[in-house]
């Protein structure tokens, strides 16, 4: 018997890429490989220390940094799920040799890192 896929499920690219992870209480990224991608989300290797719940700012390709929630964490790996659609193709692009990821400077990804924001 089939199993159906749901609806809601995009359809994923493998990948071989890298993604800064920008997380809540942490100074800088944390540099990941991205196994595969989708408009939705996309799955990270060595995410041992990610918590499931947790909200993170992901940098990866010429996006800009978009916020993400990690919605499963097992064997090493980290599936998340993007507040917003990403363009896939755009997330596949290289960043030029010069170009510096920094964490969001606007709006509430900025206060990530806020002790003091609510």
């Amino acid at each position: 018997m089939d199993r159906a896929v749901p609806l809601s499920r995009a359809t994923r690219t493998s990948v071989m890429l890298r993604a800064d992870i920008f997380r809540l209480n942490r100074t800088g990224a944390e540099s990941h490989r991205v196994t595969n991608i989708s408009e939705t989300g996309l799955c990270i290797v060595q995410a041992e220390a990610l918590e499931v719940g947790s909200a993170v700012v992901v940098a990866i390709g010429q996006i800009a940094p978009v916020a993400a929630d990690v919605v499963w964490v097992r064997g090493g790996l980290a599936g998340l799920r993007f507040h917003k659609p990403i363009d896939v193709a755009q997330a596949r692009l290289r960043r030029g040799a010069g170009d510096v990821v920094t964490p969001p400077a606007a709006g509430w990804l900025a206060e990530l890192n806020d002790p003091y924001a609510k």
